[in-house]
């Protein structure tokens, strides 16, 4: 299931930041260059710094097992061109195609 998190842990010398992304099964820590992870003096500057990353990863593309979620969607309509929604007074009506009897 798709689930996101981003919250301040305290920690000796200040505040840190952890975060949950949908492929990670567990949160991690925000870290530098070095890969430790960055003590934030201040709980606002943690919590700043949690909303910027989270607000980051949900306004990027959306990943699918290596590609992006919109390549693989391209590529779906490539093989039904004639499926597309009709529009008609505003609102959308979706086509579904249905197999063949056999």
């Amino acid at each position: 299931m798709n689930h996101f998190a981003a919250y301040v842990q305290k920690v000796p010398r200040g505040y840190r930041v952890m975060v949950r992304f949908a492929q990670h099964g567990r949160p991690n820590p925000i870290l530098c260059k070095g890969g430790a992870p960055i003590v934030y003096p201040t709980k606002l500057e943690a919590t700043e710094e949690a909303l910027k990353h989270l607000l980051a990863y949900m306004n990027n593309e959306y990943l699918r097992v290596g590609e992006t979620a919109s390549s693989a969607r391209t590529e779906a309509e490539k093989l039904f061109p004639s499926l597309q929604p009709i529009r008609k007074n505003g609102k959308v009506i979706q086509v579904e195609r249905k197999r063949a009897a056999a």
